[in-house]
């Protein structure tokens, strides 16, 4: 029959049979498979984990088939094996600040096909993941804070994995560590397959992508400000925009340093280095608000005007900087992350109150266009920051924990829209400057033109000038050479003044001299001898210092003073005991360096003695003479208690006698004097009487002003 057979039924059975053979084969495979699975399932049990068990996704230690060990040293792995304080991994384990967990593992792949079991070590900083085969042989170095050319998935860095071909047995060491001062437990490492895996990788890109977006529009945005105002200050020189640079970059540099989700190339930058990235964050902040402060004080034109509110700019920026100094110089030598924690939320609490009293305080008393702008910028920043601070990982315990915001992007929010605040205020303040300077520089041509037109007026004024001052040239050539003639006369007329002057001197000797000799000659009719030759020989004293300063025009006072002195004794020798005089001079007077006319005050010295001390009838006549300075020269005042002058004057018209002749001639030695020298000299008389009218005397004050002459010897 088979033979007798058409090709196509040969060819139909032929293909029934093929798939018969296959399906026979298939079943005395599975059961071959069955057979071994039980063999070897009973041969790896103990600490091996079967992938057959993984189901999508399972924590660790409720697998119950690892071993773990703490340790605070970080050892070499080949120790760790021979250390004795493994324990069994079948419960949580309480986490430690410091220090390093390893699990041991052996993972046997019971399943017909290849499989990536994945290892997530969640918080873990780094994950060490070793092979022993059968000496430990480092296969994979991944985490959340090591290079980031070394993550095993650029998009899940705290995932390590293990490929096991159908029936491979892997023995692994993992090593899980966190930074220090940060407290983690290995309770979070869980075991998953790579299609959960991939599942999570792309939920998270895509709840995720939003905030990276951000981040990358923030730092871009904020970056091409930088850039812009950068430049802007070195066109304009202006020093708030300097510090508004300075501000964009510390918020570029807090965009950087903050850590972000690793989904883009430049966000990845924050993860170069893990402790760089916490012991940056806190400082550069510092500095950041601190550039904030001043850029305010700048942009308001806050100075010493303002007191204490520029006093208060000037600490808190000082504080700031001084802060963000220490604490990165405790960070580079002792961090400790929970003491950043610490710090992250007193700074908080302190600066929050400081800048809102500092805004509070800008709206109050600043007069700037600008002050709007800065506080609407100011406001969004401390809203910003105030949302960040209630929902941050580190401070939310004191307000509410929410996951639903990030604080992250909460504060870099407040700093972008503050930034456009601040670049408005910017803007309108450069505004107002050009127009300024637009103002001045017409102003400025406004002065060039008008300087022109008085350049042109001012020639013309000078052309005239000159010729005038040629005629006044002229005309004072002529004045001078009057003048030069009228000095001539005047010379001459002063040499006759001289000479009137040498025979007034000659006039008045003689009558001083009859006075003394009539004194004299009164002494002896009275025989009283010794007084007479007492008086002889003072007499001839003073007569030796009268023919002396007859030849001078003008004696020292000190030698005036002699004269009156000896004149006085003689008077005394004439009055005895009824007659009593004081002279006076002021400590301060220079007496030798005061130049007066000579026998300039004996004339009235005489007249007051002769006319009213004589006539009186008191028991005591007294004469006083006081010298002083004044504000302009000198006074020279004589004072006496006698009859006064109306009295006097009557015993003048009874006795037929006129004004003395002493007093004529020292009037017109005294006018002869002043238009001669460059002094002038008055004579003032006052009579001086009681209460009831009755004359006490006379005061002769005889002003000396203008005290210049010297060397008159050498006239």
């Amino acid at each position: 029959m088979c033979c007798g057979s058409s090709p196509e039924k040969l060819c139909s059975y032929g293909c029934i049979f093929v798939i018969v053979f296959y399906q026979e084969m298939s079943r005395c495979l599975s059961f071959v498979w069955c057979f071994l699975f039980l063999g070897l399932n009973s041969a790896q049990a103990g600490d091996t984990l079967f992938l057959s068990t993984v189901d999508v996704r399972k924590a660790l230690w409720e697998t119950g088939k690892a071993r773990i060990l703490y340790s605070r040293a970080d050892l070499p792995p080949d120790r760790v094996l021979s250390h004795d304080g493994w324990e069994q991994y079948t419960k949580p384990y309480s986490g430690h600040e410091n220090g390093y967990y390893w699990i041991h593992l052996t993972v046997y792949n019971d399943l017909p096909d290849s499989v990536c079991l994945d290892l997530v070590g969640v918080k873990a900083d780094s994950i060490l993941l070793y092979k022993l085969s059968p000496e430990p042989m480092l296969i994979q170095v991944t985490g959340n804070y090591v290079n980031p050319r070394d993550w095993v998935f650029p998009e899940y860095p705290e995932l390590a994995f293990v490929h096991a071909g159908p029936g491979k047995e892997s023995s692994l060491l993992l090593r899980l560590s966190s930074h220090k001062g940060i407290a983690f437990t290995p309770d979070q490492l869980r075991l998953q397959t790579r299609g959960y895996t991939n599942q999570e990788i792309v939920d998270n890109y895509r709840k995720f992508m939003g905030r990276t977006e951000f981040n990358g529009f923030f730092l871009g945005g904020v970056c091409i400000m930088m850039i812009f105002f950068f430049f802007l200050y070195f066109w304009m020189n202006e020093k708030a925009l300097l510090y508004y640079t300075i501000y964009l970059a510390g918020a570029a540099s807090y965009a950087v340093v903050v850590k972000t989700l690793p989904y883009s190339e430049l966000a990845r930058v924050a993860y170069l280095n893990y402790e760089l990235t916490y012991r940056l964050g806190e400082p550069i902040q510092y500095f950041f608000f601190a550039s904030y402060a001043w850029f305010g004080k700048h942009l308001l034109d806050i100075d010493q005007r303002y007191g204490y509110l520029y006093l208060f700019l000037r600490v808190t920026a000082a504080l700031l900087v001084m802060a963000g100094i220490i604490l990165l110089i405790e960070n580079i030598f002792w961090f400790d992350f929970s003491f950043q924690q610490k710090i992250f939320v007193w700074t908080r609490l302190i600066l929050f109150p400081l800048v809102i009293t500092m805004m509070f305080w800008t709206a109050i008393v600043v007069k700037s266009p600008v002050k709007w702008m800065f506080i609407a910028g100011s406001s969004i920043f401390i809203l910003g920051g105030l949302l960040a601070f209630t929902v941050d990982p580190k401070s939310r315990y004191l307000f509410f924990n929410s996951d639903f915001i990030s604080p992250v992007l909460a504060f870099k929010s407040g700093i972008l829209l503050e930034s456009i605040f601040f670049a408005l205020a910017l803007g309108y303040k450069l505004r107002a400057i050009r127009i300024s300077k637009e103002r001045v520089t017409s102003a400025y041509i406004e002065q060039m033109e008008l300087n022109r037109k008085l350049t042109a007026t001012e020639n013309e004024r000078l052309e005239r000038m000159v010729r005038e001052r040629t005629e006044e040239i002229l005309e004072k050539n002529r004045l001078l050479e009057e003048q030069k003639q009228q000095q001539i006369k005047a010379e001459y007329e002063k040499q006759l003044s001289e000479m009137e002057m040498q025979a007034l001197r000659s006039q008045m000797n003689p009558h001083f001299i009859f006075n003394s000799l009539n004194s004299i000659r009164h002494q002896i009719l009275t025989r009283n001898y010794d007084n007479a030759s007492n008086y002889l020989v003072r007499f001839a004293r003073l007569l030796r210092k009268i023919l002396h300063n007859s030849r001078r025009h003008v004696i020292p006072l000190s030698e005036e003073i002699d004269l009156i002195s000896l004149y006085l004794q003689l008077e005394k020798l004439r009055f005895g005991d009824k007659f009593e005089y004081e002279l006076h001079i002021d400590e301060y007077i220079d007496a030798e360096g005061i130049l007066i006319p000579s026998m300039l005050l004996q004339p009235y010295v005489e007249n007051a003695i002769k006319h009213g001390i004589a006539a009186s009838q008191r028991e005591k006549r007294r004469l006083n003479i006081r010298i002083s300075e004044t504000g302009e020269g000198f006074q020279y005042i004589i004072e006496d208690n006698g009859i006064g002058r109306e009295a006097a004057l009557k015993l003048r018209t009874l006795e037929k006698e006129k004004t003395g002749l002493g007093l004529r001639i020292t009037d017109e030695r005294i006018a002869l004097f002043n238009s001669s020298f460059d002094q002038k000299i008055s004579v003032l008389f006052d009579d001086l009487k009681g209460e009831d009218g009755e004359p006490m005397g006379t005061k002769v004050i005889v002003s000396h002003t203008n005290n210049i002459v010297k060397n008159a010897e050498s006239r």
